[in-house]
């Protein structure tokens, strides 16, 4: 019986060791095909930093695409070694931080460095309670979302500015102040530091010390204070969760940056009121209001934080809105009619609401600065005027954008060095009269759009991350100079044009169409860089000029036209997938395109002779680099120095750039 059971347990060894031995072996079969397969991965890197260029430590990098996430060290970097191939959504979390996000494009094996992040700080990291008022003092509780080290600036209404010294390193604080004057008010504001230097500050507050033969036990501020739009006007809100009984309470206001007075006391707002609406205001100014709570004895509050509002509406006066007033909040449509000017200062920054409060203008759904009148946005190299989303996780469209619909009889609209994001289109120019710069458009459907705006000159133009980049349409003796794209559906587009130039453009990471023309007359290109996914360049439509162009794309370029196009000078090849597609390909049988460099394609062209074509086609050489940076310059030993119809070298630095 012994002698079988010994048996059994060896047939049972044996038996298992076989099975150890297939799993292995299957498992080497498995590493070993994905290694055949030659599966690619990506690099990416960058740095994470606050508004302010402080380095942000621990913030967590995800991508919708993975499910590894990167940490920031201690001197703000992170990094991904090992990405799939393709679009990535990176987003950045960081407790009292807005949340970030940024997409990009990873190629086989590419290494993209500097993908960085600017962190904006929550608004209420940092908040504050008067607990106690007595006629010479003040005792303010302080609670962080972390541990911050915290000092508090102070002045009396018409006094110099005081700091007190900074506390440890903790969640709570109470400062008391003291040697202060009685029934005065005080303004004041709390900044603090976390251990790893990252700087928050928080809402200005207000008190008021007791005056002398004042009754003790002021009441509590109110809380929850909010200010919104109506179709009436401005609507504020709060909430009183003091203990000692109100009677009513005090809105104050402030106009265009004023001091603040007092509209409405407590004789008309009783303690069960917890909301006002302000309707004598003017659309356009800026507003400010605070709130006080006012008890049975008569004692009263310190101020609420002071909040402001921009009512929506169509404004009947010219109006100057100064950089002191940012963030300026929108909450409803904006409306500059004909005859009236804004005009918009360096360094402002405007907040477009998610929601037409109003229910105004084009679209009632969502905000919109509409312009029949003249737009005054000249910004400079240090001060950009931004134009963006008030979400905390913008979207593409969540406001509707700049409209500039001016009559011929309008003064000028200048717009320079502006910032305009999460808008369904960034700027649209109708038919006026507009000098147009240095406009950066990011996270837009479309950044920019022309619609008729013949004669326009558009210089300097940036476009991050929009589905489409820059669009024209029904336009006449249009220019587009000097313009870099960055991600994005497709580049530039032009439609049913006549007589556009586009010169000095670099379109980079497209995934389908770099630029794409399909105009009525005489569409000019000229030094342009185009690399796209899918295709380079397509034509269409009428007869183009279309010379010295780089283009590095899966399919170069696509003629889809009756009429002959010029296409001459330029380089074509295709990098990222080679040996596939075709150089230019011709719906039109029979074409030749002279002087012209193919490289990298399964054909070189496709429905083209190419008769008395001048040139070899080779290998450009160029200077080379990784991702967006790629530098298309041709190297001194390039076959194609002077491989051009004037014997200077062709492609997007060639002759005429």
């Amino acid at each position: 019986m012994n002698r079988l059971y010994g048996a059994i347990n060896q047939w049972l060894r044996s038996r298992q060791n076989r099975l150890l031995s297939l799993f292995f072996l299957a498992a080497l079969l498995l590493v070993g095909c994905e290694n055949q397969m030659g599966t690619q991965r990506g690099v990416v890197s960058g740095t994470i930093t606050d508004m302010n260029g402080h380095l942000i430590k621990d913030a967590v990098v995800t991508s919708h695409r993975s499910l590894f996430k990167a940490e920031t060290d201690e001197k703000g970097a992170y990094s991904f070694t090992s990405l799939d191939v393709g679009s990535h959504r990176l987003k950045v979390e960081r407790t009292g931080y807005y949340l970030a996000s940024k997409t990009i494009e990873l190629g086989y094996g590419l290494v993209q460095e500097g993908i960085n992040f600017k962190l904006e700080p929550l608004e209420d990291m940092i908040s504050f309670v008067i607990s106690r008022r007595g006629t010479d003092n003040v005792v303010i509780d302080i609670n962080c979302q972390e541990p911050m080290s915290v000092w508090l600036g102070w002045r009396e209404m018409h006094s110099a500015r005081v700091q007190t010294q900074p506390t440890q390193t903790l969640a709570q604080h109470q400062i008391t102040l003291g040697g202060l004057f009685p029934g005065a008010d005080y303004l004041f504001e709390v900044e603090g530091v976390t251990a790893d230097g990252r700087r928050f500050i928080s809402a200005q507050g207000s008190f008021k010390t007791v005056p002398r033969g004042d009754l003790a036990g002021a009441p509590d501020s109110v809380t929850n204070f909010k200010v919104g739009q109506s179709v009436a006007g401005p609507v504020l809100s709060w909430k009183y969760e003091g203990i000692d009984p109100v009677t009513g309470f005090r809105v104050y206001r402030g106009v265009n940056g004023g001091s603040m007075g007092l509209i409405q006391d407590e004789s008309m707002l009783f303690a069960v009121e917890e909301q006002y609406l302000d309707e004598n205001t003017v659309p356009g100014r800026l507003y400010s209001y605070a709130v006080q709570s006012v008890d049975l004895d008569g004692n009263v509050s310190s101020l609420s934080a002071s909040l402001s509002i921009v009512p929506a509406g169509k404004i009947s006066e010219d109006l100057v809105w100064e950089k002191s007033w940012s963030p300026i909040s929108i909450n409803g449509d904006i409306i500059v009619p004909a005859g009236r000017t804004i005009e918009i200062k360096p360094g402002v920054t405007v907040l477009f609401s998610s929601v037409d409060e109003a229910h105004t203008g084009y679209r009632p759904e969502i905000c919109e600065l509409i312009v029949e009148g003249t737009l005054l946005a000249a910004g400079n190299e240090n001060e950009s005027i931004r134009f963006i989303s008030a979400s905390a996780l913008a979207g593409k469209s969540d406001w509707d954008g700049l409209r500039l619909v001016a009559g011929s009889d309008q003064n000028p609209s200048v717009l320079r060095h502006l910032v305009i994001s999460g808008a369904e289109k960034g700027l649209t120019l109708y038919d006026g009269t507009y000098e147009v710069g240095n406009i950066t458009t990011r996270f837009c459907q479309t950044g920019v759009a022309l619609q008729g705006a013949s004669g326009t000159a558009l210089l300097d133009m940036t476009f991050e991350d929009c589905d489409y980049g820059f669009m024209a349409e029904s336009t006449y003796n249009c220019s587009l100079e000097n313009v870099t794209v960055q991600g994005g559906l497709v580049g530039l587009s032009l439609a049913g044009n006549s007589n556009f130039s586009l010169s000095r453009f670099d379109v980079r990471n497209v995934r389908e169409v770099a630029v794409k023309v399909v105009d009525r007359s005489s569409p000019h290109l000229r030094n342009g860089v185009m690399q796209s996914q899918q295709t380079g360049l397509l034509v269409g439509s009428c007869s183009g000029d279309h010379q010295y162009l780089t283009v590095d794309a899966v399919n170069g370029i696509i003629v889809d036209g009756a009429d002959v196009q010029t296409i001459r000078n330029c380089i074509i090849v295709n990098m990222r997938q080679p040996r596939t597609g075709n150089g230019i390909e011709d719906k039109t049988l029979g074409r030749s395109y002279l002087y012209d460099n193919i490289f990298g394609f399964l054909q070189a062209t496709f429905n083209c002779d190419q008769l008395g074509a001048p040139i070899v086609n080779a290998d450009p050489r160029f200077v080379g680099g990784t991702g967006e940076d790629y530098d298309y310059h041709l190297k001194a030993d390039s076959p194609l120095t002077s491989a051009s119809d004037s014997n200077g070298q062709p492609g997007a630095y060639g002759s005429g750039s």
